[in-house]
């Protein structure tokens, strides 16, 4: 295997305020830095620089600039890091790093007019002027002063003013003219420099109160900012990289970014370009057995375990993709024992892994939470999921000659622990009894067994084991398609054992059958605004993806969309969905356009393939679909309402259709429908379970939060990570067992939808 390098002012009527930086002593803290970074794996390699000598912290960052070609040396071998850059060179290396930021510099309308640039090389004027008709840089008295030094002041106004350019970077100015930083619309930076308070126009304090909170800058060592001094080249590398972590660059190929148990993947073409679409397979192995994790062959072995998709180690339709920045989060690791190893690679639908496979290799350290003592153990596999499914569930049907993994791993107390330590004492062993039981039904429980086999497991040090079941006699007749062999296996005691294991009940099914489709999964953007009436209409496509038995992609499958709030002849809201059927492709994938007119709703789509007709061969195209009425959908009636019958496989999804809620205060406990931590935002009910108002409610930092937990009778001030944390679980709970376990609620008070720095209370109850 080769291996890919791992891989945010005050002008209005007060300046900006909070504590002064001074010296070690002092409560000025950055609060809008960012662990994100434009610098990674090939972008740290050494650029062959020899006066770099004992600048070990600068070094990284020179390489950076140097990767992306925003400042090369002075010589092929020489970088000259003490020398002081001017304002000329400045305007190139901000010029360079605009382009790779996404900053679009050919408008602008502030003056650029300036009488000594005449001299400088093309490049430099062109850069200049650019910058200065964006507000970036300025000149004064009709001149750039291009050979002057650049000093610390003009570099941060510069960098500050650049990200509030650059798109998605957490920099904004409010009507007055002030920096606001973190998610829009942001807040004031909270501390500054005496010094810069003391000398500088309000506008350049704000800049610099705002380069020191997005952590481009911390200050001299001595707690001031020196805003007249110089800039040598070694510091200028350090500033630009502290400014691109904001941005969206990633270095070329595939990087990752490890945040506790988060993992976010970036992929980016030869020119840094965002890839999109593009399908992302991750795996891991617990530290321990990470050398155990492949076979000979290089292909993964029973050690290996998914991490996000549908299939581990190998690439299909089931795996998440780049959005349109080039990056996918994948799904949260869970670090127990002394944490995993994680294996991140691309490819083209069916590529599987193996030794020539290019892969990049991550480490999420050990969580700092101890596992628990174990009360249970929980059974599990390494076959997909079946698509859309809740709770999780296997696929039906596995293909003859797979051989299945399974796990054993012991659990602790908590709903949420999959991962415990052993007893102490004897180790823990358990017996499996497998049994083949020859053609399969929907129950195996009383099929007679063909032949059966007693596998001994023993728990390792890290709380799980695994076992491997195959197809046993096999496909016995293959030129009979439509064979199943059912297998079940059956977990007892061997000595040392716990308690709470269902221990009957597992079974598997090999097949040799024809795909055919058996899941659907439809995705829409969870929370679209909605337009507000009629005419306006929101304009908006359903992803739909079609699934096989053995959950691999299906292609040729016609399907339709339905939604039960269909926009009929004078209705003012609803939904309009074309009445042609679209043909899922190669990776089982369809996209359906619709149009919404009309207010805060909830809307259920459905998507469905009428069993009743067979499915469109791979090699017919979209014309060869017939029209909606020789389909026969006869289960949809007029007004867009659907019954799934037996033959039929449907999907479907609720689309919140969102207004903002007014300020104010609301004392009835409203149901949370959906947060979003990476915007501070919650969608609530402001209407009827059977007919939902969708409404945003905003919240930052600044507000107070409380968590009300039934099961334990109390209410608890919290932080907003324990808040969002509360939300998301009790979500995530009730959304595994809608029937038993409910939504969380909320009510607040002192709302002020338009105004960040008011301060609202927010009292969350979760079941």
């Amino acid at each position: 295997m080769s291996a890919l390098v791992a891989s945010l002012f005050a002008v209005g009527a007060s300046p900006a305020h909070g504590d002064a930086i001074g010296a070690a002593d002092s409560k000025a803290k950055a609060g809008n830095t960012t662990k994100m970074t434009a610098c990674s794996g090939p972008a740290l390699a050494d650029r062959g620089f020899t006066d770099l000598g004992t600048l070990k912290a600068a070094v990284p960052n020179i390489n950076c600039l140097a990767y992306y070609g925003i400042s090369a040396g002075k010589t092929a071998d020489t970088f000259d890091p003490n020398t002081n850059v001017t304002r000329g060179q400045m305007a190139l290396f901000l010029a360079a790093a605009a382009k790779l930021m996404g900053v679009d510099l050919m408008g602008g309308d502030m003056m650029a007019d300036f009488g000594d640039i005449a001299d400088l090389g093309e490049n430099r004027r062109n850069a200049i002027t650019s910058l200065a008709r964006n507000g970036i840089m300025s000149g004064s008295g009709g001149n750039f002063r291009p050979h002057d030094d650049i000093t610390r002041a003009e570099m941060a106004v510069a960098l500050v003013a650049l990200l509030d350019h650059t798109p998605g970077a957490p920099v904004n100015k409010n009507k007055a003219g002030e920096y606001l930083l973190g998610p829009n619309p942001g807040t004031r930076p909270n501390d500054h420099f005496a010094d810069a308070r003391a000398s500088q126009p309000r506008h350049v304090d704000d800049a610099i109160s705002a380069a020191y909170e997005l952590g481009i800058t911390s200050g001299r060592t001595d707690g001031t900012f020196d805003p007249g001094g110089s800039v040598p080249r070694r510091n200028m590398a350090t500033f630009i990289v502290n400014t691109l972590a904001h941005s969206n660059l990633r270095p070329a190929g595939v990087t990752a970014f490890v945040d506790g148990p988060k993992i976010t993947v970036s992929v980016r073409n030869a020119e840094f370009a965002p890839v999109v679409n593009q399908a992302v397979d991750v795996f891991q192995a617990d530290v321990a057995h990470e050398a155990r994790a492949f076979k000979a062959d290089g292909t993964c072995s029973s050690r290996a375990s998914l991490v996000d998709g549908g299939k581990k180690c190998e690439i299909d339709g089931g795996d998440p993709v780049t959005q349109t920045n080039g990056n996918v989060e994948i799904a949260a690791v869970d670090p127990v024992g002394d944490g995993k190893t994680v294996w991140i690679w691309i490819g083209d639908i069916g590529d599987k892994f193996g030794n020539d496979t290019d892969v990049l290799e991550v480490s999420v350290e050990k969580g700092a939470e101890e596992r628990p003592p174990a009360t249970g153990v929980a059974v599990s596999t390494d076959l997909t999921k079946q698509p859309g499914v809740t709770p999780p569930a296997d696929v039906t049907r596995v293909h003859f000659g797979t051989t299945v993994t399974v796990t054993l791993q012991l659990k602790g107390a908590a709903p949420d622990r999959k991962d415990a330590d052993p007893p102490a004492g004897d180790p823990t062993k358990y017996n499996v009894l497998v049994e083949w039981v020859g053609a399969a039904d929907d129950d195996l429980s009383d099929n007679v067994a063909v032949r059966s086999t007693t596998v001994p497991v023993t728990i390792g040090s890290d709380g799980s084991a695994t076992f491997e079941i195959d197809d046993g006699p096999g496909d016995t007749d293959p030129n009979n398609r439509g064979q199943t062999m059912g297998v079940r296996y059956t977990v007892t005691s061997d000595g040392n054992t716990l308690a709470d294991i269902a221990t009957t009940g597992h079974t598997l099914v090999f097949s040799d059958e024809a795909p055919k489709v058996a899941y659907i999964t439809v995705d829409v953007p969870t929370e679209t605004v909605a337009p507000g009436g009629h005419p306006a209409v929101a304009n908006t496509a359903a992803v739909i993806k079609v699934y096989d038995q053995y959950g691999n992609p299906f292609r040729g499958a016609p399907i339709r969309l339905f939604t039960n709030n269909p926009t009929a002849t004078g209705d003012t809201a609803g939904s309009t969905i074309g009445d042609r059927p679209r043909v899922s492709n190669s990776s089982g994938t369809l996209r359906f356009p619709f149009a919404y007119s009309g207010g805060a709703s909830q809307e259920t789509l459905v998507a469905m393939w009428d069993g009743h007709v067979p499915e469109v061969p791979a090699s017919a195209g979209v014309d060869a679909v017939p029209a909606v009425g020789a389909l026969g959908f006869a289960d949809v009636a007029a007004d867009g309402t659907y019954t799934c019958q037996d033959e039929d496989v449907c999907g479907d999804t609720k689309v919140n259709w969102v207004a903002a809620a007014e300020s104010g205060d609301e004392s009835t406990e409203r149901t949370v429908l959906s947060i979003d931590t990476d915007s501070d935002q919650m969608i609530v009910n402001l209407g009827t379970a059977a007919a939902p108002t969708p409404t945003s409610i905003n919240y930052d930092s600044t507000d107070q939060f409380t968590v009300t937990d039934t099961s334990e009778t109390t209410t608890t001030p919290v932080t907003i990570g324990d808040f969002e944390e509360a939300i998301t679980t009790a979500l995530k709970n009730h959304a595994a067992d809608t029937a038993n376990v409910a939504a969380p609620t909320v009510v607040w008070i002192s709302y002020v939808s338009d105004d960040a720095s008011s301060i609202a209370r927010f009292t969350v109850t979760v079941p």
